[in-house]
């Protein structure tokens, strides 16, 4: 299965931008519509789309992340590789938001009055809202230059962040993923310890069609590698860059852990699913214990 690329496109709205390991497909039903786990306590939501902008809860997530912003673009350009990294994801998250600021909320609005079910519809107004707060502090809300993600994940991939040269891999067309080199990529992204790179080579592996378990769906096997990402560390709960992505891509707006709707998309392959998070659990386990 082709995993949905890095965008919602709705009444001319580009979304969110989206890294390898969130390119995700369409789920098939979201449960627990109870849910508000994102809505702010204590926050007044208005139906307007243009409500948060007016808030102080927005100029707080604005705020913050300006902050963040300056700090890690300082410490980018003094060579620092996780800063980086770091710069070139919120240049990703961002990308999209800031090319098309003026109809962002509106497009945002739309997509939540057509969803089926009101309380999504409306935890889809809050993400959309704190995201487009949240990238007025990146570069003041400015156009991003596709070259800046770009050169700040390419000078990231030469300081050696691992999750940085998949990231690269995986839009490298001309030199697929090969059968002999992807076990030794895999056992160098588990010994890593890094669950963002272990997130984007469950997306190589899908790719490249399940080269470390070829009896296996290899749409089964990228999602093991995006779930045992989740229970490596990687942020995957209420609020994570990931959930926003599902939620706005996806309307699964109501779920509060990614794994639950990373499982929705294995439909009734579930026990194939386990078995694959098992063989990679058990991959993690034997690496680090020669590591040691």
């Amino acid at each position: 299965m082709a995993w949905v690329g890095a965008v919602l496109v709705a009444a001319g709205l580009l979304a969110v931008w989206s890294v390898p390991g969130e390119r995700l497909p369409a789920v098939r039903t979201v449960t627990d519509p109870s849910s508000t786990a994102l809505t702010p306590t204590g926050a007044t939501v208005s139906p307007a789309p243009q409500a948060l902008n007016r808030e102080p809860l927005a100029a707080r997530f604005e705020d913050a992340t300006r902050l963040e912003f300056e700090r890690v673009s300082a410490a980018a350009e003094r060579g620092d590789v996780r800063a980086q990294r770091r710069l070139a994801e919120l240049y990703e998250k961002c990308f999209l938001v800031n090319v098309r600021r003026a109809s962002y909320l509106e497009g945002v609005e739309n997509m939540a009055m057509l969803h089926s079910d009101p309380d999504a519809g409306q935890q889809m107004r809050l993400i959309g809202q704190r995201v487009f707060a949240q990238c007025g502090g990146v570069d003041d809300g400015q156009f991003i230059p596709l070259d800046a993600v770009l050169l700040w994940r390419e000078q990231a991939a030469r300081g050696g962040d691992l999750a940085s040269q998949l990231w690269l891999r995986q839009r490298n067309v001309t030199s697929p993923l090969t059968a002999e080199e992807y076990p030794g990529l895999a056992a160098q992204v588990i010994a890593s310890g890094d669950a963002t790179a272990m997130a984007y080579l469950g997306d190589l592996a899908e790719a490249a069609g399940g080269y470390m378990a070829p009896h296996v769906d290899p749409h089964i096997s990228g999602l093991a590698w995006q779930i045992a990402a989740c229970q490596q560390g990687r942020a995957c709960g209420a609020g994570s860059k990931l959930m926003d992505v599902m939620c706005l891509n996806l309307g699964a707006c109501t779920e509060t852990d990614a794994t639950v709707v990373l499982r929705l998309m294995a439909a009734d392959q579930q026990a194939l699913l386990d078995a694959e998070i098992d063989r990679i659990g058990s991959l993690v386990d034997k690496t680090r214990q020669h590591g040691r």
